[in-house]
């Protein structure tokens, strides 16, 4: 059943969302724009803009995996480093 807001017309559903959430989806809204000229012409666009947005959140989360590697190496590097001077440490205090 659908429900009518004051004025008479059809209630949003999106206006039932957080904030937060409304503002999450609005960017993914923007970012599936760009793709208007693969998914306007398909038989379903509704589900065709589905796809682009997924095309879009893996592409975020392809830029996140990214950024965790690379900060997964400096910190690899950096481990290895206080290992290998700890390891140097405790083998001169042997040594003493």
């Amino acid at each position: 059943m659908l429900e009518l807001n004051k004025v008479g017309k059809k209630a949003d559903w999106k206006e039932c969302l957080s904030i937060e959430a409304e503002h999450e989806l609005n960017q993914i809204l923007e970012a599936v724009k760009r793709h208007r000229c693969a998914y306007k012409d398909a038989e379903n666009v509704q589900i065709a803009q589905l796809w682009c947005g997924l095309i879009e959140i893996k592409k975020m989360i392809n830029k996140l995996n990214d950024r965790l590697g690379y900060v997964e190496t400096v910190l690899n590097g950096l481990f290895k480093t206080r290992d290998e001077e700890r390891d140097k440490l405790v083998k001169s205090l042997m040594k003493f």
